[in-house]
């Protein structure tokens, strides 16, 4: 189809500098379905401007029809009374039929035109479905497979950094488990101490009672 030709060379021409700067197949893509995006709203706007002149023609053939049956009925009406204005209605009526014979060749046309568009619009939109299926496939495969390869074959100088910041990390954290263990033994040698005391405390009281005990005996 030429549609599609031109449609071909029109898109070569905006992606070939791309190509040759580098080969991003993806962005190439998109180019092309960006293109075909603008085809089809190009022609969809196109088919609706067509479709208001066959509205527009339609109509006009109607009227047309319906005025020349008027000058019919008036030149029956009016042949016996008068033939001059019935012969005149008559010249009316031809002059109407060619005007009618004349729209309705010009809307066939435009509807022959209208089924062409529509047609190449329906095949523009059944390619454009399938780059878009294809583009979406293919760049959700690429992204998978770029993620396998990066994980089965990592970049050496990512991998060191890497290793080397989960290192970094688990010293820090290292760090802070110790001394988080070491308040927390501070916490209970301190409660040992108190506790020592107490007890030396109530070991004092009771000595303090079996003296007073004594003391008593003795008296």
């Amino acid at each position: 189809m030429k549609l599609f030709k031109k449609l071909a060379i029109n898109v070569h021409s905006q992606v070939e500098a791309m190509a040759d700067r580098f080969e991003n197949r993806e962005a190439i893509s998109s180019a092309y379905i960006r293109e075909y995006e603008k085809v089809v709203a190009k022609s969809k706007m196109r088919l609706t401007q067509i479709d208001r002149d066959v509205e527009r023609l339609e109509k006009e053939t109607l009227r047309l029809q319906g005025e020349t049956k008027l000058w019919a009925d008036r030149a029956r009406r009016v042949h016996n009374i008068d033939e001059d204005k019935a012969l005149e209605c008559v010249a009316r009526m031809k002059q109407t039929q060619k005007s009618h014979l004349r729209i309705q060749a010009e809307l066939k046309d435009t509807q022959n035109l209208r089924k062409k568009i529509a047609l190449d619009v329906e095949q523009i939109l059944s390619k454009l479905e399938e780059l878009k299926r294809k583009h979406q496939s293919l760049a959700s495969r690429q992204a998978c497979a770029e993620a396998v390869q990066t994980l089965q074959h990592p970049d050496t100088s990512f991998e060191h950094d890497i290793n080397e910041l989960f290192t970094r990390w688990e010293t820090d954290v290292i760090a802070h488990e110790l001394h988080s263990q070491s308040c927390v033994t501070s916490v209970d040698q301190l409660a040992e101490e108190f506790d020592e005391d107490e007890q030396k405390q109530s070991l004092r009281k009771a000595l303090d009672e079996i003296i007073a005990t004594s003391k008593d005996k003795e008296e």
